[in-house]
């Protein structure tokens, strides 16, 4: 169950809907109120499916080409590590959006909610706990996601734009040490795998 719970805390860390409400804002500022939230709605759902499809295939897609939980650890946490680093460098470049449909796939589903890091760390919980508790997992964060982002606004007068950059990149910064962790975890299993 600790596992489990563990789980939870990092796909969202991951995830991170705190650190994409910015983003969320400014993508649906020339949006009413109603149509905002059906693309909140909309983008988390995709998202959710993104992951789910690769809780339930992934594995077995990687294994087709031989790829091994070590092998796969390494590259999902340099993924991990890489795209964390890659937004903590970032600046900030929001375009409004004027159609919902568009912006509640690309960029708020993916990859901004289901992208590399998350694709790669639902993986690696498929692969060390079952797709089915993957699945669980999954719908737990995409339900604190989409409950993180109908509060947006409430957040972010709470927090202002300051402390939510403050939260974005110590999320970042946590899930760039996820991504360093994977890696070390996948080179010592080869290192302990035996030789033949």
């Amino acid at each position: 169950m600790t596992d489990i719970f563990t789980a939870i805390i990092l796909l969202f860390v991951v995830v991170d809907p705190v650190g994409n409400i910015p983003l969320f804002m400014a993508v649906t500022s020339r949006l009413d109120p109603t149509h905002r939230r059906r693309v909140l709605l909309a983008s988390v759902a995709v998202a959710s499916g993104v992951l789910a499809l690769f809780a339930l295939f992934g594995i077995q897609f990687l294994g087709y080409f031989g790829v091994g939980i070590a092998d796969f650890m390494v590259a999902s946490g340099t993924i991990l590590a890489t795209f964390s680093i890659y937004y903590l460098l970032k600046p900030y470049e929001y375009a409004p959006a004027t159609e919902g449909v568009e912006v509640a796939v690309v960029p708020l589903a993916v990859p901004f909610l289901a992208g590399p890091a998350s694709i790669s760390y639902v993986l690696v919980i498929s692969q060390q706990m079952g797709a089915l508790t993957a699945l669980a997992i999954i719908a737990i964060v995409s339900l604190l996601t989409l409950l993180t982002l109908l509060a947006s606004d409430y957040i972010m007068k709470a927090l202002g734009i300051l402390g939510i950059r403050v939260i974005e990149k110590l999320m970042l910064l946590l899930s760039m040490t996820i991504g360093v962790a994977l890696i070390r975890k996948g080179v010592s299993m080869w290192l302990q795998a035996p030789t033949v």
